[in-house]
């Protein structure tokens, strides 16, 4: 059985977490659209974990059932402004 997951509310750019830890998956919405990247890592310098762009009251779910670990954190730069979580393990 896979471990449960945290959901982190995201809205922007930032640090989603800092240290080790398993990425889950997401939930992101945008009212305006929004070009979203997700890194392995604490800046856009790391690892692509997932990359999408979204239209006007756009939407996106990935679902990771194992999760990807990763090894400093996971961040996240969205182009405007966004709604919802990542989730971490």
């Amino acid at each position: 059985m896979t471990a449960q997951a945290s959901a982190r509310e995201v809205t922007g750019t930032g640090t989603v977490v800092t240290g080790v830890c398993t990425f889950r998956g997401l939930s992101i919405g945008s009212t305006a659209g929004a070009d979203v990247v997700v890194y392995d890592g604490t800046s856009a310098a790391g690892t692509v974990l997932a990359s999408f762009t979204l239209a006007a009251t756009g939407f996106q779910h990935i679902d990771i059932a194992d999760g990807v670990r990763c090894g400093t954190g996971i961040h996240l730069t969205a182009s405007g402004v966004v709604q919802g979580h990542v989730r971490v393990g």
